[in-house]
């Protein structure tokens, strides 16, 4: 069972139909209810009845030989598709939609789960016949991404589409995704009327003060407040239950005991409400009992085509003018920002409005997302990623619920907005106190920190962290270097930072810069200019101590005239960021510099100044890298390979030492099983004698949460041992980009020059080989499309020149075993 969401943000979720009696009524419901036409559509004759016997043969055996897959909302079957296998790699492929659900993306989504499906049980081909007249299904196989073949007679259309994901295939079905989960979430940020379900007249409970932050935040939309007993609520009109509320209703919250949330979404379904809110504690957060009332509340929510966002959530705002929307428990309704957080924890996220209220810091839009029993961070990265008022996005993360997803979505996310994250439950102390330990799995810290610098996400360590590096991102002046300059009136501020900022990895340019303590105005005045313009410098801090008599805002002005002066000679792109430390500010005085429209952020201490541009000058580095694509080789046979993989699956648990060599030579992996044995090279290494080659390992292992995992180091490096490595940059997740596979194979040899005592004598060269990057994406590309296999190893790897061979004694491929695979294509 899978949650899909269609074109307009509609819900349903797909199924794979059996024989049962229940499934094959489902079918024939559609096929009675569509139009002949359909009917023609779909089998190319006039047909007046479609028999059990008939369907019952589509549904065929769910796997192997047949797959039929119903799409369902509100017990209705909105669409089938089923695939029937004509040979051992093709099968054909066959749909069928509701009439009135035409343009709604069914076809689509059927195609791309089917194509899975059939994946999995070794079909690489689909082929479709279809009516010339058919335009809706030529239009599904046309845009579907898959390089699609046809061919035409004067009445039909044949199509055969080459299942293997490519890089058009998976942009489309991501770009299809993002669009419907944003329109699925619209309710929530821009509801034009909202049911408050447990508004209260007590002043002490939570439904009245959720009521009143509503109203006080002069929310352009209607609000219904729902109270069985009182005919009005802080002065609005009173419902006794939602079904009576005479107008439609965007988005339902609900503040009601856990025990009556059932009910309640019960009749805010019966309503046609199709965005809940719900803030309730006492689910999946606290015991078995409430993990299925979660459950539940879910299935009902989403069999009626809806989303849910909760429990136990803290709300929802949103700053837009055009919508003004204050509905969490946070009393404050911060000013109107392009900053967009979303928090696991509700009491953090109402401190954190209120911290960024108390900084100055606008907010467009903020989620306490609670539970994340459906809508999850993932949801609101997709709905952030094309929102126009959302120019960045802060995460507080206890923990992930699909890391790969998550990756493919900050992946094409970071290039255009930052995303800054604070992951919290980082040690076993934090796990124990955190909520995630009744809910999710915990995540390894080196594979989150992989995680981040793969995909480009600035990662922080506090709360006030991120709101010290939003300030410098606010300005939308990136360095292009390290080297940062520092001026200053004192120089002990100054050696704190550029101690700092040797430690945050950036490097000093000197001479240090002391202005002394007269005239201080005039001397930033006219040295600041002079030293942003250095074309040896890229960012700059100005450090200033008030002492004696010097006039603070004289010296901010001029500070801030200084740098507008360069400014105004720059176009956007060449002007560099200036930092400001302030010591000794008190908490009331001002955050930023702000001359003739520049901005210079301040900071109170020069450590925070340094380690917000240390954070900067890392997302500028890897945001002007491409983070590269996958590649499609040349010659590479999907038929071939699945089958060789599935037939060695079927067979045994480990890839025996021919069938090894076998696909090794199908993904164009060269064998040289005459070079040095393993022990002849660690020999010689121990000697110290003489080798023309790199020999290493590489390792692909299985994590339950991150999925397969690749990692590349000098040959008895890891040993046997699955432990992680402490540095994450050994580390990268499947698929690889051709630029992940660089940049791995780059410090795999980096590591082999340190261990290498003589380098002429390893021939050792830390820039990476074309053909070890070109190994690294070939097996990263086997993995990524053998979902049987569970772990690799090829235990020598030997680089010579720039040829790369594989020793087939110490290949080991690992399939995951059959019983679960089998729970899997279930």
């Amino acid at each position: 069972m899978t949650r899909i969401i269609l074109r307009d943000g509609r819900v349903a979720t797909m199924v794979v139909a059996t024989q049962s009696d229940d499934d094959v009524a489902r079918i024939r419901s559609l096929y009675e209810r569509v139009s002949r036409d359909s009917l023609y559509a779909r089998f190319m004759h006039a047909v007046k009845h479609v028999s059990d016997a008939m369907i019952r043969k589509m549904i065929a055996d769910g796997g192997a030989h047949g797959v039929t897959l119903l799409c369902i909302a509100r017990e209705e079957t909105l669409a089938m598709g089923n695939y029937m296998r004509s040979d051992d790699a093709m099968a054909e492929v066959a749909f069928l939609v509701d009439d009135q659900l035409r343009n709604m993306g069914l076809g689509t989504l059927l195609l791309e789960h089917l194509a899975e499906y059939a994946w999995r049980h070794g079909i690489t081909r689909f082929e479709a016949l279809v009516l010339r007249e058919n335009t809706a299904m030529q239009h599904v196989f046309r845009q579907s991404g898959y390089a699609v073949k046809s061919d035409a007679t004067f009445t039909t259309i044949r199509y055969e589409l080459p299942l293997a994901s490519t890089e058009q295939s998976r942009s489309l079905r991501e770009s299809r995704e993002k669009a419907a989960t944003a329109r699925s979430l619209a309710p929530f940020f821009r509801p034009q009327s909202i049911a408050l379900i447990g508004a209260s007249r007590d002043p002490a409970r939570l439904g009245h003060q959720l009521l009143r932050h509503i109203l006080f935040s002069e929310y352009q939309g209607a609000v219904f407040p729902v109270n069985k007993t009182a005919y009005a609520v802080s002065g609005v009109r009173a419902y006794q239950d939602v079904e009576a509320i005479p107008d439609p209703i965007d988005l339902a919250i609900l503040v009601v005991p856990a025990k009556m949330t059932l009910a309640v979404v019960a009749s805010c379904v019966q309503a046609g409400i199709r965005a809940i809110m719900v803030t309730s504690s006492g689910f999946a957060e606290t015991d078995a009992q409430g993990a299925a009332r979660q459950e539940e509340m879910v299935a009902l929510v989403r069999s009626a085509g809806g989303r849910l966002l909760g429990p136990n959530g803290m709300g929802v705002v949103n700053t837009d003018r055009e919508i003004n929307l204050n509905a969490s428990f946070s009393p404050v309704m911060p000013k109107h920002g392009v900053l967009s957080i979303a928090s696991h924890s509700g009491a953090l996220g109402v401190a954190i409005l209120e911290y960024a209220t108390r900084m100055g810091v606008g907010i467009a839009s903020f989620v306490s997302l609670g539970n994340r029993a459906d809508v999850s961070g993932n949801d609101l990265l997709q709905y952030w990623e094309d929102d126009p008022q959302t120019e960045m996005v802060a995460l507080y993360l206890e923990s992930f619920g699909n890391p790969r997803k998550f990756s493919r979505i900050v992946r094409r996310m970071a290039q255009k907005k930052p995303i800054l994250v604070v992951k919290s439950a980082r040690t076993a102390a934090g796990v124990s106190l955190s909520d995630t330990r009744q809910t999710t799995q915990v995540a390894s810290d080196v594979l989150v920190d992989a995680l981040f610098r793969q995909t480009g996400i600035i990662r922080v360590d506090t709360l006030q962290e991120i709101f010290d590096v939003a300030a410098l991102l606010f300005t939308k002046r990136l360095p292009r270097g390290r080297r940062v300059a520092i001026v200053t009136n004192t120089a002990g501020g100054a050696v704190i930072a550029a101690d700092m900022l040797t430690r945050e990895g950036l490097e000093f340019v000197g001479p240090l810069v002391n202005l002394g303590f007269e005239e201080l105005a005039d001397s930033y005045r006219a040295v600041v200019p002079h030293v942003l313009r250095d074309p040896s410098v890229d960012a700059v801090i100005v450090i200033f101590t008030p002492v004696g008599v010097a006039d603070e805002e004289t010296v901010l002005q001029a500070i801030g005239e200084a740098v507008h002066e360069v400014y105004a000679d720059a176009s956007q792109d060449e002007q560099k960021p200036v930092v400001a430390n302030l010591l000794m500010m008190g908490e009331e005085k001002q955050r930023a510099i702000e001359v003739e429209g520049v901005a210079i952020p301040i900071y109170p201490f020069p450590e925070q100044a340094v380690r917000a541009l240390s954070k900067v000058a890392e997302y500028a580095t890897r945001k002007a890298e491409s983070r590269g694509s996958i590649p499609e080789f040349e010659g590479w046979d999907h038929a071939a390979i699945r089958a060789e993989v599935i037939a060695c699956s079927a067979r045994a648990d480990t890839l025996c030492k021919e069938s090894a060599r076998a696909l090794m030579k199908l993904c164009g992996v060269a064998l040289d099983d005459q070079a040095q044995t393993v022990a002849a090279v660690c020999s010689a290494e121990e000697k110290g004698s003489a080798c023309d080659e790199d020999v290493f390992t590489l390792r692909v292992t299985s994590d339950p949460l991150f999925g397969l995992l690749m990692r590349l180091k000098p040959l008895d490096d890891y040993g046997q041992s699955d432990a992680l490595p402490r540095d994450p940059g050994a580390i990268r997740i499947t698929p690889l980009t051709d630029v992940d596979a660089r940049e791995l194979s780059s410090y795999a040899l980096k590591q082999r020059v340190r261990k290498c005592a003589d380098l002429s004598s390893a021939g050792a060269d830390a820039h990476p080989s074309r053909a070890l990057t070109e190994l690294l994406l070939r097996i990263s590309t086997l993995v990524d499309e053998s979902p049987e296999i569970s772990a690799l190893t090829l235990g020598c790897v030997i680089v010579r020149r720039d040829r790369v061979f594989v020793q087939t004694e110490h290949i080991c491929v690992m399939f995951h075993p059959r019983l679960e695979r089998e729970g899997e294509n279930a």
